[in-house]
């Protein structure tokens, strides 16, 4: 559905259509939506005269305006104080979907799985793919036999919306350890993702320090721990120097590896720190701004690699005053929350240390933090008046 821009502004529509069946647009927020559509237009155009590009990356431009940034706004609209309530709510249900499925997949290898999602395809959309399979819910991967994929691409993917969806769950509920709390967990672990287990390690601490406000002692034990766990863990330290090294291997070699996975018709899946060289080698000045949504046409002709760095590929997207304004708003929506600044500084390593990774700060899922801060402030007069009791219980407490 991605790929089809009827598939996002059919989404929109009806999404459109509920915002005013549920009477949830005010003036305010039409004022709000035009102010931030102006600056984005303005600043996309600056950069197009500034970087001399050819009229596909400005129309590429805007359209993420129109598929990304709009559905995150109406979503921001719609659900306004309940968003991250209901965020959290679905993905906690699709991990425990997940779980059901990944406990099947783990017999035999997931050959049963393999066959539900052969079926699936076989009435909606074949990717042609002889190891990869998904049905909405659930993907699998014969690379990743053991590994929990969940609803999305790939395991780390999975866990990096899961961690999200964790640091949600702990801001909306005092940083509780409940049911939904605990079934997020437990999905994360199945990811063996080295990134979201590091996300999930920030997330406890910064648990820690919100509940107990953490003496020097246990600050300097959750160091230590740290600092061992990394050289003695094989998918933490190990896994991060390997993949270093094989990375500026693939640089040097990337002329012979265009040549190779041109002759088998596939992109070269340069990793996270191959990533961030690459473009920078690229674009050097331009990350300032960014360059385009579609950069990598650029280079696509010469180098067809595959960018696997959430940060750079924002930064290359968005630039480098993007990402600032992205986290500045992730900021202030957690700031609400989380009373100190040392908090919020938690928060923001956090998110960084998920999208170093995978690209989720260009999904929805990352874009309405620009939104949300916004409605966060509004009052409570569109709530069922059980939320409303809640979030004024919760106000009360802080």
């Amino acid at each position: 559905m991605v790929e089809y821009n009827s598939a996002w502004f059919g989404l929109e529509l009806f999404l459109i259509f509920t915002a005013f069946y549920l009477k949830r647009v005010k003036k305010n927020d039409v004022h709000f939506f035009l102010i931030s559509a102006v600056v984005y237009v303005v600043y996309m155009f600056f950069r197009f005269k500034l970087n001399n590009l050819s009229n596909d990356y400005l129309i590429s431009d805007i359209f993420y305006f129109f598929k990304f940034l709009f559905t995150s706004y109406l979503f921001c609209l719609i659900l306004k104080e309940k968003a991250l309530y209901y965020l959290v709510k679905v993905v906690s249900h699709l991990a425990l979907v997940s779980l059901v499925f990944y406990s099947i997949q783990l017999y035999g290898n997931g050959v049963i799985v393999k066959a539900i999602g052969t079926a699936f395809e076989s009435i909606t959309v074949d990717d042609e793919s002889f190891r990869y399979t998904n049905f909405i819910f659930f993907t699998f991967d014969d690379i990743h036999y053991y590994r929990n994929s969940g609803f999305c691409w790939e395991p780390g993917a999975f866990g990096s919306f899961l961690t999200l969806a964790l640091l949600f769950n702990f801001l909306i509920n005092d940083f509780k350890l409940n049911k939904e709390a605990l079934i997020i967990t437990l999905a994360i672990l199945t990811t063996v993702s080295t990134t979201a287990y590091l996300g999930v390690f920030l997330l406890f601490f910064l648990r820690y320090r919100v509940l107990n406000n953490g003496s020097n002692i246990v600050i300097v034990i959750f160091a230590v721990v740290f600092a061992i766990a990394i050289p003695n863990v094989p998918f933490l330290g190990e896994k991060i120097v390997e993949i270093y090294d094989q990375d500026i291997q693939d640089l040097k070699e990337l002329e012979q590896l265009s040549v190779y996975y041109e002759d088998v018709k596939r992109q070269i899946p340069l990793n996270r720190f191959a990533s961030v060289i690459f473009l920078y080698e690229q674009f050097d000045w331009k990350l300032f701004l960014g360059v385009s949504n579609q950069y990598d046409q650029f280079y696509i002709d010469e180098y067809n690699v595959n960018i696997s760095n959430g940060i750079m590929d924002f930064i290359t997207k968005f630039g480098l005053v993007g990402l600032v304004v992205l986290l500045y708003r992730f900021g202030k929506l957690c700031k609400v929350y989380l009373k100190k600044t040392e908090y919020v500084f938690y928060a923001i390593l956090i998110l960084l240390t998920l999208s170093f990774g995978e690209p989720i700060l260009m999904l929805p899922i990352s874009v309405i933090f620009l939104f949300l801060p916004t409605f966060k402030n509004q009052d409570f007069s569109l709530l069922s008046s059980k939320y409303q009791k809640y979030l004024e219980f919760q106000r009360a407490n802080n």
